[in-house]
């Protein structure tokens, strides 16, 4: 249990909600009116009331997103109201994707804002961005410090190169990577971003309105912006079974614009051998993200081609991948992990926890869900100079025994935590004791 004050220790009460049950909840956010939003695997927003003691009232359905898709369903992950909005004047920014489980039709993700009391007034600002065929999709998204909109979009592959039983889809110049939008830069939306296949969107042009924040991040299905400055991303690592790209000689074209390329220049070498096959299951990492910097998932299409650390010596490497030749260098523009879940953890949802509860003891932390193995909520302590993490603690009263947790949301009046449970279909209320 987290340290705190005497008389302070940090518990939290698990509470049913009878009105947040029978939906396939995927991302919450508590919007500028007080009102808890939750999406859902199908396109629809669900809204709650909150009472005073942090149960939800009566749902309110909002099927505007799927009115405005030909009434068609939509995988919908990311909510995060606009800085601007307000309670008479909402403004909620969402991703989603095709409805597919298996096949899903490639450059079908979108951002779209919401607005007006009902959220009626749906315009899509970018469209075209790429999904892999199952459950690699455009995902959360979060407002920066500088105004503009991140978002996570996952990789199309296991370990950056195409395989069957990933449907032999491969990467695109979009995929495995944090996007940063400005939507003031888009006059008339919606944009086209597709890359490949027809489409000509560059990332990498001075203005384009989409760019590549940082390259690297395998799936991702949230990230952070910690008070503190700092951009913090979960996300899960590869099974065995999976491929790496091997390096062509020639170097394509793309390897004269990464995004390290304003630092490093060029990329000229050295040549990186391909895997087949690795049987090796990779860590669940959380990443620090730093503007330009590569987190590890090879992509052909941005001159990406080391997996993690590569195998550098004989001995045991950090984020080493051991099929790889000894002596196989990760890429010169590798950045590591700030914390290492282990394997088969799924971290997904992530907040900064900002009440002062419990004497500040939870204050300041990165709640993370872990989906998979743990079906709980693991806190994390940044820290030090780089403000990695310095500390982590399980086992947290109220933080265990989860139904595959998806996501998590402060209500910041109130220090009350309300999760998505997408096993159990429903969300559950921690509410500070």
């Amino acid at each position: 249990m987290l340290a705190a004050p005497a008389g302070a220790a940090v518990t939290f009460e698990k509470v049913s909600l009878a009105s947040a049950t029978g939906r396939p909840f995927t991302s919450v956010a508590v919007g500028p009116d007080g009102k808890l939003y939750a999406g859902t695997l199908t396109g629809e927003i669900v809204r709650f009331p909150l009472n005073s003691n942090g149960t939800t009232g009566t749902a309110e359905v909002i099927s505007s997103l799927q009115a405005a898709n030909a009434g068609s369903q939509r995988m919908l992950i990311g909510l995060a109201f606009d800085p601007a909005a307000t309670a008479g004047n909402l403004v909620l920014w969402v991703t989603h994707t095709a409805y597919a489980f298996s096949g899903g039709p490639d450059w079908t993700g979108k951002v779209t804002r919401l607005s007006g009391p009902n959220l009626a007034t749906v315009q899509d600002y970018v469209v075209g961005l790429p999904r892999f065929a199952r459950d690699h999709l455009t995902n959360s998204l979060a407002f920066g410090p500088d105004g503009a909109l991140y978002f996570v979009q996952g990789s199309n592959s296991g370990m950056g190169a195409p395989e069957a039983i990933w449907e032999n889809r491969p990467e695109h110049k979009l995929t495995a990577a944090v996007l940063r939008l400005d939507p003031t830069a888009i006059a008339t939306p919606p944009l086209d971003v597709k890359t490949e296949e027809g489409g000509t969107y560059d990332p990498f042009a001075p203005l384009a309105p989409v760019k590549i924040y940082a390259s690297g991040i395998r799936n991702a299905y949230d990230l952070v912006w910690h008070t503190n400055g700092q951009l913090y991303v979960p996300t899960n690592g590869s099974n065995p079974g999976s491929n790496t790209p091997a390096s062509p000689n020639p170097l394509p074209a793309s390897c004269l614009t990464r995004v390290d390329s304003a630092t490093n220049g060029p990329y000229t070498g050295p040549q990186v051998p391909g895997l087949s096959n690795v049987a090796q299951v990779q860590n669940d990492f959380l990443f620090r993200v730093v503007q330009n910097g590569y987190y590890g998932h090879p992509n052909p299409q941005r001159c990406e081609w080391v997996a993690n650390g590569g195998n550098p010596t004989a001995g045991t490497d950090t984020a080493e991948v051991t099929a790889y030749p000894v002596g196989t260098q990760p890429d010169r523009n590798w950045r590591g992990a700030a914390f290492d879940f282990g394997q088969h953890r799924s971290p997904n949802g992530v907040i900064e926890y900002r009440k002062d509860t419990f004497g500040g003891a939870l204050q300041g932390k990165l709640l993370v869900v872990r989906y998979s193995q743990g079906d709980d909520i693991i806190a994390l302590t940044p820290g030090g100079p780089n403000m990695d993490i310095v500390g982590s603690e399980t086992g947290i009263a109220g933080f265990t025994g989860f139904m595959d947790p998806l996501d998590l949301v402060e209500n910041r009046a109130t220090g009350d935590i309300y999760v998505t449970e997408h096993g159990a279909q429903k969300i559950t209320l921690l509410h500070p004791v």
